[in-house]
């Protein structure tokens, strides 16, 4: 049970909810500070922006390379596209609008910033990864049966799924390539 919570509150899964508010260090690069050089700033922000797709990315290949596949159950799937307007509104916004012209208040901001980054790990909270949307890909979030395979009991909860289909019906069982944690990349294209 206790690998159950490790993995749940996976590096993975922070690499999710970093992408999902990934779009904020792409607008703070357009948008500017004169609290740090502009060259800096600028090239730090478009790292934060990029490095988490460029991860993701890198743990779907290593994955695929190695053939690291999982089969779940799911039990109950979830799209929170339901909740993208509480995510833009709530969280995008406002840290966008966020002052940063000084070192004070850009410390604030990202303060801010990393405290919704926990919280949003710790609730499991995932949205989307702005470049794997524009390619396509939705997330899911779905509970799925614990039950056996040839490696011993898998585990029970909620996976997070990154796939092309529009949608995953309850008690359809899927394939995927292992992430870490409990993420998986649909194997179906």
């Amino acid at each position: 049970m206790k690998t159950a919570a490790i993995d749940s509150l996976s590096f993975v899964r922070f690499i999710l909810v970093w992408s999902s508010l990934s779009p904020v260090f792409l607008l703070w690069a357009i948008r500017g500070t004169k609290a740090v050089d502009e060259t800096y700033f600028t090239l730090v922000c478009l790292v934060l922006f990029s490095a988490p797709t460029l991860v993701l990315w890198g743990f779907w290949s290593r994955s695929r390379a190695k053939n690291t596949v999982r089969t779940v159950k799911v039990i109950k799937a979830e799209d929170p596209k339901d909740h993208i307007l509480t995510y833009l509104f709530a969280m995008l916004i406002p840290l966008f609008q966020s002052n940063i012209d000084d070192v004070r208040q850009l410390a604030v901001a990202i303060v801010a910033l990393c405290m919704i980054m926990f919280l949003f790990w710790h609730m499991q909270l995932h949205y989307m990864n702005f470049v794997f949307a524009l390619l396509g890909y939705s997330i899911f979030t779905v509970r799925v049966d614990g039950g056996m395979d040839a490696r011993g009991p898998k585990p029970a909860g909620t996976w997070v799924i990154i796939s092309r289909r529009s949608a995953i019906s309850d008690g359809e069982t899927l394939i995927g390539y292992r992430l870490g944690g409990l993420v998986l990349a649909d194997k179906a294209e």
